[in-house]
């Protein structure tokens, strides 16, 4: 056996597989084995060795992938290790609206519409009012503010009076957990039970990567155990995501009766003048990618430049939003403390471009950062802005590729590298990368930019988007055909 070949193992194909296996056999078995035709039964379970073993080398492969961030591919994968960190990820956001509810003609009583009534888009999108809304007799018209989503009110089960007790909610894309409550008593939401002695009433919420959410107790030492034969049971929404961000006048069914004052039903209308906005899908993988790494090195403190500017992008109000873009700076220095401005800017929601952030999102922020700054630096946060750059230019075209689709790929290709992802506050857009990305679209042969016609910078408080394309497709004689 001393003269046998060893495996080449880092050939890991089927091809590879089959060849190592017919040396082994030929160094092994000279004179026993000699029939290497492809139709022989000898080569038949070669070839399922090989087939088998190249799957199974596929799986492992696959496996060892997802337990690094940058490769992982399973949402779940990336949840788990973001949990490793401390990093928490973005859910899905439920759009806003404002509801018109009118009668047809004025009623004799005052007409109560309920918070928490539920109204319907053509499309089945739900919205819930987030407050009571009265219509006075003799009036016709009243409006609120409503959010996208369901909510429900269910039983989830009875407690077995172990340690680490654990309830599933029965439905998925789950957006909010309004209550838990234990033999009718409701129980604190907190973020770890780690910290929590052994008679607090406190549970924790996880939600996968399908949006079903885990509701679990503690162990006694860590939160509170409940008690054997307790009904456990919960108050939660489902929704969210950018399908809420219905467009004007689409909201017009009244799922909920609606009466007045003696409990007589009463016919109303509904309608939303403006389009809904704020609905959001979950973070991305790539979002995740790139910002779970920096959290862990900033260590949720503030002490450089790209600490202020990491936990500002993963800052997230359940109530304000998130920020988009972030750019932090010493603004000035003096004997007693660093100014560290701040300028931001939020997500334009309805579009998934960029907006002004509100006020109440700029408060979250600076009471966050506050926390976790140097104790000898003051913060301020301003609005940043940003600058639309035109693309104007001349494209050579392979031969047999109709125009409007060699156009139409430049200009996916444009926006994919012009993203609002992409795209930082005070960075640059290299007119080398512009030229690379039209370059690169199927179908084009050429490009010639008259604008830009170098390399665009940002200020320090902007961010570059796209603005408008134009393109003038050129023949093979050099004739040019507007488009």
């Amino acid at each position: 056996m001393a003269g046998l070949k060893r495996f080449q193992y880092i050939g890991k194909d089927y091809s590879g597989i089959v060849e190592d296996c017919v040396a082994r056999i030929k160094e092994a078995y000279p004179d026993k084995w000699n029939d290497f035709y492809e139709d022989s039964s000898g080569m038949m379970l070669v070839e399922v060795f090989a087939y088998i073993t190249d799957l199974l080398l596929f799986y492992l492969e696959r496996q060892a992938n997802e337990t690094f961030l940058p490769t992982a591919a399973e949402r779940q994968n990336l949840l788990n290790m973001c949990k490793l960190v401390g990093y928490r990820v973005s859910n899905a956001r439920p759009a806003e609206a404002e509801l018109h509810f009118s009668l047809r003609q004025p009623h004799v009583r005052s007409v109560s519409i309920p918070k928490g009534t539920a109204v319907e888009s053509a499309g089945g999108i739900v919205f819930e009012t987030q407050s009571e809304t009265v219509i006075p007799s003799g009036a016709t018209e009243g409006t609120c503010g409503a959010v996208e989503g369901e909510t429900f009110d269910e039983r989830l089960g009875y407690s077995n009076g172990a340690a680490g007790q654990e309830f599933y909610l029965p439905r998925a894309t789950v957006i909010e957990i309004i209550s838990v409550r234990v033999d009718g008593t409701a129980w604190e939401a907190v973020e770890s039970l780690a910290d929590q002695g052994g008679a607090s009433p406190a549970y924790t919420v996880d939600i996968d990567a399908f949006g079903r959410a885990r509701i679990m107790f503690g162990d006694g030492g860590n939160g509170r155990i409940p008690e054997a034969d307790a009904e456990i049971s919960s108050s939660y929404r489902i929704g969210g995501g950018t399908r809420g961000n219905v467009a004007s006048n689409a909201i017009t069914a009244m799922r909920d009766i609606v009466t007045d004052d003696i409990g007589e039903r009463v016919p109303v209308s509904v309608t939303n003048h403006f389009p809904a906005s704020g609905g959001a899908e979950p973070e991305s993988a790539e979002r995740i990618r790139m910002w779970a790494p920096r959290y862990f090195e900033a260590q949720n403190r503030c002490v450089t430049q790209a600490d202020y500017e990491t936990i500002a992008m993963t800052f997230q109000d359940s109530n304000a939003g998130a920020i988009a873009k972030a750019r932090a700076i010493v603004h000035e220095r003096s004997g007693e403390a660093n100014v560290i401005r701040y300028y931001v800017l939020a997500y334009a929601e309805s579009s998934g471009g960029l907006a002004l952030a509100s006020q109440p999102l700029k408060d979250a922020l600076l009471s966050y950062i506050n926390e976790r700054k140097m104790l000898t630096d003051w913060i301020e946060v301003k609005d940043g802005t940003w600058r639309y750059v035109d693309v104007i230019g001349t494209l050579r075209l392979t031969p047999g590729v109709a125009s409007q689709t060699a156009i139409t790929r430049a200009e996916y290709a444009l926006r994919a590298l012009m993203s609002v992802e992409n795209q930082h506050m005070g960075g640059e857009l290299r007119i080398s990368d512009v030229y690379a990305a039209i370059d690169n679209a199927e179908g084009v042969e050429s490009v010639e930019l008259q604008t830009p016609t170098a390399t665009v910078k940002a200020d320090t408080n902007e961010v570059l988007l796209l603005g408008s394309v134009s393109f003038v497709v050129e023949d093979s004689a050099g004739n040019g055909t507007n488009t």
